[in-house]
């Protein structure tokens, strides 16, 4: 039985991911037209696994469900002011 192909995505930072299905032995047809889509430069393959990591602990889930708790009980800080902060914050570092 042939083992199930595993998926091979191929992307340059800040562009769009291309996900290539790849057998372990063949190089698939449609590998030639996603490299034609980048431009030049260095990649990395990166195999994804069925794990794509967007499922929440029962930790960040709990601390998540204790935020809104928090927020809809008023206790929580006015956007004007998390903006003022961070805005004198920002200005201390005019380099950056």
């Amino acid at each position: 039985m042939p083992r199930p192909a595993p998926a091979v995505h191929l992307s340059a930072m800040g562009d769009a991911a291309k996900v290539i299905d790849w057998n372990g032995t063949d190089v698939p047809t449609d590998i030639a037209e996603a490299l034609a889509e980048l431009p030049p430069g260095r990649y990395r393959l990166q195999a994804v696994t069925d794990d794509d990591g967007d499922e929440l602990t029962p930790e960040q889930e709990a601390g998540i469900e204790a935020a809104i708790r928090s927020a809809d009980a008023g206790r929580s800080v006015p956007w004007a002011t998390v903006k003022a902060e961070l805005a004198a914050k920002l200005a201390a570092y005019p380099d950056r």
